[in-house]
């Protein structure tokens, strides 16, 4: 089974690299990959932080205030590295969709990666919002035992469309 990167996680992915350059900040990390899913609004991660009880708005002003806004301009914008705790949690994504017999990452197996690389301020924010690895495991769990909750949910359009690319992002 090769799973890709649905076309919501692509999307993440983009925002966090543009919320990485608003910050002014010269590299991706997990906390830009969290504020690219908050930014997004709709998919899996969001339904499970909202299961939660986070308000986005709340956590996002979690992340901003632990991160240091830069003034200077990024110099080489075309090429924004990922820091290595970033990196890592996109390779888990595969493994964590693979769990879940997914062919489709989702933003809800970028999530579980995010937390379960626990050495990175996303994971110490939402750690902080009583979010762990376990607590979205069992969340996620409970969406797919019952897939009349998930497709109930409004903001469910996206993670499970695969788009025909193929396969790059």
């Amino acid at each position: 089974m090769e799973a890709k990167f649905s076309p919501r996680v692509k999307d993440v992915i983009t925002f966090s690299r543009e919320e990485a350059l608003r910050l002014g900040h010269d590299y991706i990390g997990t906390e830009h990959l969290l504020l690219g899913i908050i930014r997004d609004g709709e998919g899996a991660a969001i339904q499970i932080l909202q299961a939660h009880g986070i308000m986005l708005d709340e956590l996002r002003k979690a992340i901003e205030s632990n991160l240091k806004k830069v003034n200077k301009p990024v110099m080489n914008v075309g090429n924004i590295p990922l820091v290595k705790q970033a990196e890592k949690a996109l390779k888990i994504t595969y493994l964590e969709a693979k769990m879940f017999k997914s062919d489709l990452i989702g933003t809800e197996h970028l999530l579980l990666s995010i937390l379960k690389v626990d050495d990175n301020l996303a994971s110490a924010i939402l750690n902080r919002f009583n979010v762990s690895y376990e607590s979205v495991r069992t969340e996620l769990e409970k969406m797919n035992l019952n897939p009349d909750v998930r497709s109930e949910l409004p903001s469910n359009t996206g993670d499970d469309e695969p788009e025909d690319d193929g396969g790059s992002f």
